[in-house]
């Protein structure tokens, strides 16, 4: 396994909880301009013995909101806002927005080897601001633990719900 170097938005990683169950991150935005760099990440619903390939994560869920805001600050173009719309009828004219994990750099750094980056999509800008939370993960101990058993309970008391990842990928 290659060691991760760098993220970009839209970068996919993979790790195993200690279920031994994969589970898989989606890179929603970088900051690499200002010190300290930072990586946001959504939390996608896959839990599997089976390690996900990059087919299988364009069928599956993410954790967010549908309706925090109607203004498209980030110009999401016509085709993007019809996709998304298609996919959750129930939101519009609301944008959808992701739950957000924050993993600062100097962190990610000290688990890197743990992670196995998995492919790349091409996701609209932005998604963890069109949300209404988040919290600090930079630590490995927190990935293994919220993603073994946390998860569903986390979601729920924020009033997070599973949207169609296929809904902010952007169109071709």
């Amino acid at each position: 396994m290659e060691k991760i170097k760098d993220i970009d938005r839209g970068n996919l990683l993979t790790f195993t909880n200690t279920d031994n169950k994969y589970n898989i991150l989606l890179c929603t935005s970088t900051n690499k301009t200002v010190s300290p760099h930072s990586y946001t990440f959504s939390l996608l619903d896959y839990n599997d013995l089976q390690k996900p390939t990059i087919e299988t994560v364009k069928n599956l869920d993410f954790f967010g909101v549908g309706n925090m805001t109607k203004t498209n600050l980030y110009n999401y173009s016509d085709q993007d806002l019809i996709n998304m719309w298609e996919h959750h009828p129930e939101i519009k004219p609301c944008l959808l927005g992701t739950y957000a994990l924050i993993i600062w750099r100097k962190d990610f750094m000290k688990f890197r080897d743990n992670l196995e980056f998995i492919g790349n999509l091409d996701i609209l800008v932005n998604l963890d601001k069109n949300g209404n939370g988040g919290v600090n993960a930079s630590s490995w101990e927190f990935l293994k633990k919220f993603f073994n058993g946390e998860i569903i309970t986390t979601m729920n008391e924020r009033n997070q719900k599973k949207f169609k990842l296929k809904a902010v990928i952007k169109s071709s």
